[in-house]
């Protein structure tokens, strides 16, 4: 039951954060966007690590390990808002 609602909050963070929609099991969420390897680099600078892959330009988000965990990828997904990261290139 934890690991569904730890899925879902991820969804919502990832989604609250004006992301695109996040796919993936509860584990981890799948986020697809041209901007993968900006967003990647800006988040790792905020210690947020992801996984970044090339084709699709994609990034995978891995569940918090605690709830201070949970406020970092917050605070970070706040702070990298400003890039418009995940707006759709024309």
């Amino acid at each position: 039951a934890r690991l569904a609602a730890d899925g879902a909050r991820l969804g919502r963070l990832l989604r609250d954060s004006g992301l695109a929609a996040a796919a993936g099991p509860d584990l981890f969420k799948w986020l697809a966007t041209p901007h993968a390897a900006a967003l990647h680099d800006a988040l790792a600078r905020h210690g947020i690590l992801t996984r970044l892959f090339a084709a699709p330009p994609s990034l995978r988000f891995g569940l918090p390990p605690d709830e201070a965990g949970w406020q970092r990828l917050e605070h970070a997904l706040r702070e990298c808002a400003h890039l418009h990261l995940s707006a759709p290139t024309p």
